[in-house]
């Protein structure tokens, strides 16, 4: 890896957020600073003013590069966005290994076969996620190279966007000064960054409820099986707020995320809430209880359309452990029991996996942690001198 640094850059809807970080010679991974600012230009996921995006890139990076004390060259990019699709496909190849041994060429031509798909002139895949090998027929094989066998199996997930809204992200990026190493599913890189391989092998829903969009990832014997965006997030619920306490935006959010509850059950009792009327016409006082009538059916909403997506996926009886939810909207207090009650999972707040910089453990950093995860695992694959053998490692071990 290029002097073993890494950055990830997560452009979300509300926020965007810049994670400077190195591997250390030892492979210890150290957070060197983070970099954030309000997000401009971005709706439901996707970049709708490039001009007003690069800026706010660019100045969320400068930060990390300031507390840093170094230059940023490239950065590893979230996408999301309901122009996300996602579908299964096979490929199948005949061992051409001495003995019968199945050999890594094998396993990169299986891969390749896999990933012939007929697209859309506008559509470009960005991941070819591996779920399953198989043996002559046989299953339940996760590492083929060294094995005997006649034909190689494999079943990939392949993910794929729009080419003109990933090219508006890239051109963000490269406005603002900076190249973009690769994008990253904004679900894949929260789950790498929160959930644990023994729950992917069980059988876990990631839900990431962030701005504009709730990301769904399901996964299954450490592969990934079911991914869809759903054009639904927190912002939704800061404009209902707004629009029933009359207020701003900016203070609704504000609102949301100081007083912000979801069950009478949950709330304190009696709590009184000032609210700021619009344009400096003065303040009135609400009680909680009339912020969680606003609140509660819009999260509601959102886990009706996810176990819709549950349902659809033929994955939601399989969910051994449960539901992981991320993003700035799992903060809100009564979260967890209201998703619990109402889709009957267990259900967890996913933290990051760090050790240092425990502020950045909270769930709205998952995504910008897990592309720096993401980014070190690719860097140090691409630049090993064993091409063939990294590209097998890469696809064995998207997710680990």
């Amino acid at each position: 890896m290029k002097d073993n640094l890494v950055v990830g850059l997560d452009i979300g809807t509300t926020k965007i957020c810049a994670l400077v970080a190195r591997l250390s010679e030892e492979g210890h991974l150290k957070i060197l600073s983070v970099g954030k600012c309000s997000s401009r230009g971005v709706r439901k996921g996707m970049v709708t003013d490039i001009e007003a995006t690069s800026q706010a890139v660019k100045e969320a990076v400068t930060s990390a590069e300031l507390s840093a004390g170094l230059k940023v060259k490239g950065v590893w990019v979230s996408i999301a966005g309901d122009h996300i699709l996602a579908q299964d496909n096979r490929g199948f190849v005949k061992a051409t290994g001495e003995d019968r041994t199945i050999t890594a060429k094998d396993v990169e031509a299986v891969m390749e076969e896999a990933s012939q798909l007929v697209l859309p002139p506008d559509r470009e895949i960005i991941h070819v996620l591996p779920q399953q090998f198989t043996i002559d027929g046989q299953n339940l094989v996760k590492q083929p190279v060294g094995m005997k066998g006649t034909h190689l199996g494999v079943g990939v997930h392949v993910v794929t966007a729009s080419s003109a809204w990933r090219g508006n992200i890239e051109n963000c990026v490269r406005r603002a000064g900076y190249e973009s190493e690769g994008v990253v599913l904004q679900s894949l890189a929260s789950a790498m960054a929160t959930v644990h391989p023994e729950e992917e092998d069980l059988g876990v829903a990631l839900v990431d409820i962030g701005g504009g969009t709730t990301d769904l990832a399901i996964f299954l014997r450490e592969g990934l099986r079911f991914s869809r965006v759903i054009p639904v997030g927190g912002s939704h619920i800061t404009s209902d707020i707004a629009v029933g306490l009359h207020t701003t935006r900016e203070k609704a959010e504000e609102i949301k995320l100081k007083y912000g509850f979801l069950s009478q059950a949950t709330m304190r009792r009696k709590e009184k809430i000032r609210v700021e009327k619009i344009a400096g016409r003065g303040s009135y006082t609400v009680e909680s209880k009339d912020l969680v009538r606003i609140i509660q059916p819009r999260v509601e909403e959102i886990l009706e359309l996810v176990e819709k997506e549950l349902t659809r996926s033929g994955y939601r009886e399989l969910l051994s452990a449960g539901m992981v939810l991320t993003g700035g909207t799992s903060l809100l207090r009564g979260i967890r029991e209201l998703a619990e009650d109402q889709l009957g999972l267990p259900t967890k707040i996913g933290q990051a996996h760090l050790e240092e910089f425990q502020e950045l453990t909270s769930p709205i950093y998952a995504t910008v942690v897990g592309l720096v995860l993401y980014g070190i695992k690719r860097s140090e694959e691409l630049t090993s001198k064993e091409r063939l053998g990294v590209r097998i490692k890469e696809w064995l071990k998207e997710f680990f």
